[in-house]
């Protein structure tokens, strides 16, 4: 659909008027949040493919003299993953651009730069969205689940068996869970993270401030310190397109030791204007290719909030 002067007549028309633009003077844009819990990854493949290798399983003791057993190494789980492709023209007629009184139609770049930024910010957020459903990791399950397969036997879990509201306590429970499932497909106990991301909607950051930045223990009169506070360094990223407004999510900040990442196959290009040889109308097109996943749960903690 073309940008003609009857779409936007007051850019076009003898009435005298102020043109205010909100994007970039009254309202900023979002800035990068996503990237802020995202592992982002370049790609010149058209599909890419996720595999770990599992280790050894534990030594077994040995009788004097017996003859040592063996053991292999194991192919993990896989993830492919196929790039996106997004696109979209601005298309303004030839007359509408030369009566463009305001030159507001050749700033055509910004909202089309703006477009691009918001919907990669909906797509990865949707791992978190859809994390308890449709979004799985390398293993087939859901990101946050109570039961992801371990590859020798056995599970564990990244979420609590029984979804909990945010507060001391369960953030609490959170990091022992960490602690105590983060393991590896041989079954092993792995290092938790013990620098942390507390992922949250605008409606828990406060609740966040207090528990995680208070000096004494949140909502408490005793004079005990927070021991949250003193034992981890976590820092809270708030990201308003998260539409369950009482989940929340507990990463590792080294974007390394989760699983949450994203591959850069082009980057947000504009590319050259061109004129349809038909209209001459002038097409203003931007283009890129990105790819959102999970390919393992290990530190990585979310609930849906009770």
């Amino acid at each position: 659909m073309a940008q003609t002067r009857g779409s936007l007549p007051q850019l076009h028309d003898n009435t005298d008027r102020m043109i205010g633009v909100m994007l970039g003077k009254q309202l900023k844009e979002l800035p990068d949040i996503w990237r802020k819990v995202t592992k982002v990854q370049t790609s010149d493949r058209q599909t890419e493919i996720s595999m770990n290798i599992v280790g050894f399983g534990d030594i077994t003791e040995k009788a004097e003299g017996a003859a040592y057993p063996t053991d292999i190494l194991m192919p993990g789980h896989e993830k492919r993953v196929t790039h996106t492709e997004f696109g979209m023209a601005f298309e303004v007629t030839q007359t509408a651009l030369e009566d463009d009184r305001y030159d507001q139609l050749k700033k055509y770049a910004t909202w089309l730069a703006f477009s691009a930024g918001y919907v990669l910010e909906k797509r990865a957020v949707n791992l978190f969205n859809n994390g308890f459903s449709t979004e799985t990791t390398a293993d087939g399950r859901a990101i946050f689940d109570t039961a992801h397969p371990l590859v020798r036997g056995g599970t564990f879990r990244n979420k609590p068996t029984t979804d909990v509201n945010l507060s001391w306590d369960s953030l609490n429970a959170a990091i022992i869970d960490l602690a105590t499932e983060t393991k590896h497909d041989s079954g092993q106990l792995a290092l938790s993270a013990q620098n942390l991301v507390l992922y949250v909607p605008p409606q828990l950051e406060m609740l966040a401030d207090r528990i995680v930045n208070s000096n004494g223990l949140p909502l408490s009169a005793d004079n005990d310190r927070n021991s949250i506070k003193s034992r981890r360094d976590i820092s809270i990223v708030v990201n308003p397109l998260l539409t369950d407004t009482n989940a929340w999510f507990v990463l590792s900040a080294n974007k390394d030791m989760h699983g949450i990442k994203a591959y850069e196959r082009v980057p947000i290009t504009q590319e050259s204007p061109r004129t349809d040889p038909r209209t001459s109308s002038r097409l203003y097109p931007i283009r890129f290719r990105y790819s959102f996943y999970a390919d393992i749960a290990q530190n990585a903690w979310g609930t849906q909030g009770a």
